[in-house]
């Protein structure tokens, strides 16, 4: 996978909510690069990552003797799929991230936008649909870190050779789907003001726009904190449903879609969506932040 083309991008930081800014690290010469293990190389892949964890010491569970640690140890699955994040241009691995019981004769969808990186996958063990979340960050600014005196050093133009910019720091979180995905989508807008909405299509031949907040690596585990609760975080739930509202396909069932693409309109509220890659080719326009831009029909036109 690699970034959408000509994207635009309204802001290149997300305000927190104490307003510090969480800096997004976005590399236009960056690529999903996916790879998955049959059998036969999980033990090389297993030897492999013991060897690069053999200098970090593991920490035994509470009460734990090294019998049940060993034990621990062997119920440890080695991971068959990779998700490589490179630098086509200095070729570099930005950030490697691995799941195992993956089953690798389904096909896995991945998608990047801005600085998030998304990927389906079917986990063969549990017999789910899992959808990981990458986000890339460069860093993160305080409350108190921009001022008239005080600014931060900025960049007006980006270097893959630059090792401060080669580098970021990744945040990820997995959720479940409840159909297997065929294609990944995002809505796209004129100005990049609207939020972007993630379009699923399913087995079941239907296409889901997903809020992305539904999927922000950031939501609390716990309790949430007011900070957390002005920017609109909720507690994390690893499961997305597909809500009937959410569904612009409505009731037409698509087969074997296997693209979603996105273009804008004049219209800032307002996104083209084009399923295709089967029998079916659909076309249907959807608002992410709803009509704001738009007159309502109970308007006085005549006034």
């Amino acid at each position: 996978a690699y970034p959408i083309r000509d994207e635009i991008v309204q802001s290149m930081s997300t305000i927190l909510g104490d307003n510090a800014l969480l800096l997004k690290y976005i590399n236009p010469h960056m690529a999903a690069v996916i790879t998955a293990t049959d059998e036969s190389s999980k033990t090389n892949v297993a030897d492999v990552i013991e060897k690069e964890q053999g200098t970090t010491p593991k920490r035994k569970p509470v009460g734990a003797g090294e019998a049940a640690a060993a034990e621990t140890k062997n119920e440890e699955s080695v991971p068959n799929l990779f998700v490589n994040l490179v630098d086509t241009v200095s070729g570099r691995v930005l950030y490697r991230a691995g799941h195992a019981n993956v089953d690798i004769n389904r096909d896995v969808s991945a998608l990047i936008s801005e600085n998030w990186v998304i990927y389906s996958f079917v986990n063969e063990k549990t017999r789910r649909t899992e959808v990981g979340v990458l986000t890339l960050h460069e860093g993160m600014i305080d409350p108190k870190g921009i001022s008239l005196f005080n600014s931060p050093e900025q960049a007006t133009s980006f270097s893959s050779f630059n090792a401060r910019e080669t580098k970021p720091a990744v945040l990820s979180k997995t959720y479940t789907f409840p159909k297997y995905i065929t294609a990944l989508g995002v809505t796209s807008t004129r100005g990049g003001i609207s939020s972007r909405n993630i379009l699923v299509a399913s087995a079941d031949g239907r296409i889901t726009t997903i809020n992305r907040m539904m999927l922000e690596t950031r939501r609390p585990m716990g309790e949430v904190k007011e900070a957390e609760k002005a920017e609109g975080l909720f507690p994390y739930n690893e499961m997305i449903m597909q809500i009937p509202f959410s569904v612009i396909s409505h009731n037409r069932t698509l087969e074997s879609v296997t693209s979603i693409v996105s273009t804008p309109t004049s219209l800032e509220s307002q996104s083209l969506i084009l399923a295709f890659g089967g029998p079916d080719i659909f076309f249907t326009r959807t608002s992410p932040s709803k009509g704001f831009d738009l007159l309502p029909d109970s308007f006085s036109r005549v006034l």
